[in-house]
């Protein structure tokens, strides 16, 4: 008679701790996301089926996550498209994939049964990310002891020239703290320097893994392998050394008498007796079966440590030199300690500097959505900083700030193609009034009541952070032209009427060719950068028609500004002068204050616009 317990593999009661001879469990024949109730499927940029390979770069955020209609509505994601992995671990749980900690699920631990029965009594959420990975260099072994759940557990092996197929998991620190607890004191849990290809077709260099003490099982060809459900023996691999379950390997031991007689002599009695550890080691030991030298047990065990993150593992490098002056590289994130003085920034490494022809600035794309979306890719033109005190950075990397990140739809890791463009603006002032204040904004279509007008809406605290009033003059600057020089133009900036900024939210749920589309659908991004309310026209003189959800800069006219408030000090110091002439006799005296008090006005002035347009250097 077939267990019931058995009909649904993925249940908790199912798990091989409730059931030890399914050692090590059922594993989904996709990458999934792994809850509590539900098995959601990840998919890539696009929706599509992963296939171990991408035409671009692929960091595990911008994976879409197949969730019906009710789900999507159950978390308050989008309904227009699968959403992003970003949102559905930041938005509905909190934690994002980039600050969670890269660990191999070697055994039972990539079986969601396994996984809901650990999870089942403690109050840690549970939605881990589980990514079918290809691990080089290592394979799934077994351990040297029977465990008291009664199944011989997995561990990790090398094994020069295999290929292991396990899976990656993203834990956040309470489910790490959770797994850890489970694990110790048989396993270390240890950083592991090895290629790993993830069915996104990313590779990482190394993660997390856990390594059983006291060795492995083996024999003289090699360590004997763990097979999973539906894996397939591969030519490398004897048939001596590969057991398709559990059942297998402990028929295999048990056959020698010694061992018999401290676990059992059949496979359902070992899980009855369920020998202890050490008894179950020495005898397997004595039985010629366990390989001592797992050069892994001697790394730093992190358990309790300060664990490494996934959003660390990038490879900073050029991916390609164009003819056309692009350089493609991988994006890295900006430190948190830049003086950046109110702008949106990049850092060049000295060899991405030389490719780009030391730029002051550059315009920025992703290069998978150019791909994606062609001309509608959302660009950035970002200012090169290079008076920094920052910690010195790899040659060819590529630091982005996290408001440009979030302009262009891209994640630190992935690639972004970078071009030299010039800002032509007028630098004396700066010495005067210091840099001004910018802001990159996301550009949406106008509203009907500002639309043909030399004007543009934005929320009142952009306005403020540019340091004008609803109604003053700003500068915006958008894509370069066929010169690399970025169009700027003087408009009116006023506060977007809180009806139309609801509205706008509203309707942007759409994907790319939408009139509205919307940040989460398409880039998955959210909460989004300021928004900016942009005519037809406004967009195309200044460059940038063609792009959905792109990005412009605006800063403050301060021409206008500072006549404006000369104005109004002019004013105040006509009346001064009236007092100065009307009661001082002395011409002399007189001719004295009216110059003291033009100089102190000049010097008021300059002062007032220097603190509102623009951001004094830090001093520490």
């Amino acid at each position: 008679m077939p267990d019931e317990t058995l009909t649904d593999p993925y249940a908790a009661s199912s798990a091989p701790r409730a059931h030890p001879l399914t050692y090590p469990g059922t594993r989904p024949a996709a990458s999934v996301v792994i809850t509590h109730d539900a098995i959601w499927e990840i998919c890539d940029r696009e929706g599509g089926a992963l296939a171990w390979q991408s035409d671009h770069l692929q960091r595990l955020p911008t994976c879409r996550v197949a969730l019906t209609v009710d789900e999507r509505e159950k978390l308050r994601l989008s309904r227009t498209a699968f959403p992003h992995l970003s949102s559905v671990l930041e938005e509905a749980y909190g934690y994002g994939p980039d600050t969670r900690v890269p660990v191999l699920a070697i055994g039972s631990n990539a079986a969601p049964s396994q996984m809901r029965h650990k999870f089942a009594t403690t109050s840690v959420p549970l939605v881990v990310p589980s990514i079918r990975a290809r691990v080089e260099g290592m394979t799934a072994g077994f351990s040297s002891f029977v465990s008291p759940l009664g199944y011989v557990p997995a561990t990790l092996v090398p094994e020069p020239g295999a290929v292991a197929e396990m899976s990656l998991q993203l834990l956040d620190d309470q489910q790490l703290r959770e797994i850890d607890r489970t694990e110790s004191p048989a396993y270390r849990r240890v950083w592991v320097e090895t290629p790993i290809q993830l069915e996104t077709g990313e590779r990482l260099f190394g993660a997390y893994a856990y390594v059983s003490r006291d060795g492995y099982l083996a024999d003289d060809d090699g360590p004997w392998v763990m097979a999973s459900e539906g894996q397939t023996r591969p030519d490398s691999v004897s048939p001596e050394r590969w057991f398709a379950d559990q059942s297998a390997v402990l028929a295999r031991v048990s056959a020698d008498a010694g061992v018999a007689a401290i676990i059992g002599s059949t496979p359902e009695e070992i899980v009855t007796r369920r020998a202890d550890p050490v008894a179950s080691t020495a005898a397997l030991r004595a039985g010629g079966f366990v390989r001592d030298d797992n050069p892994l047990w001697g790394r730093p065990d992190e358990i309790g440590g300060q664990a490494r993150r996934y959003g660390s593992l990038i490879d900073a490098r050029i991916v390609s030199r164009n003819e056309d002056g692009t350089v493609v590289a991988i994006a890295g994130r900006s430190n948190d300690f830049l003086e950046r003085r109110g702008r949106s920034v990049v850092r060049l490494g000295a060899a991405m500097d030389e490719a780009l022809g030391h730029p002051k600035n550059v315009e920025l794309v992703a290069e998978a959505l150019q791909d994606v979306a062609g001309a509608r890719a959302p660009r950035a033109v970002a200012t090169v900083l290079r008076d920094d005190d920052g910690d010195a950075i790899p040659d060819e990397a590529i630091e982005l700030d996290h408001v440009l990140r979030m302009g262009l739809g891209i994640e630190a890791g992935e690639e972004v193609r970078a071009r030299k463009v010039t800002v032509k603006r007028p630098r004396w002032a700066d010495k005067i009034l210091g840099p001004p204040n910018s802001l990159t904004l996301r550009v949406t279509l106008a509203d009907t009541s500002s639309t043909e007008r030399d004007v543009c809406l934005m929320s009142r605290l952009s306005l403020q952070l540019l340091g004008v009033a609803s109604g003053d003059y700003v500068v915006l600057e958008g894509g370069p032209d066929a010169n690399g020089v970025v169009s700027t133009l003087a408009v009116k900036a006023f506060e977007v009427p809180d009806d139309v900024q609801i509205e706008r939210e509203r309707v942007s749920n759409g994907i790319w060719g939408a009139r509205f589309p919307g940040v989460r659908e398409t880039i998955g991004v959210w909460p989004d950068i300021p928004t900016v309310f942009v005519d037809a026209s406004t967009r195309a003189r200044l460059g940038i028609a063609p792009q959905q959800l792109g990005t412009l800069r605006a800063r403050p006219a301060r021409l206008q500004q500072f006549g404006s408030e000369l104005r109004e000090m002019m004013l105040l110091l006509a009346v001064a002068l009236i007092g100065v002439v009307t009661i001082v006799p002395s011409m002399v005296l007189a001719l004295a204050l009216i110059g003291a008090l033009v100089v102190g006005t000049f010097a008021l002035t300059v002062a007032k616009l220097r603190r509102r347009l623009s951001h004094p250097r830090q001093r520490a």
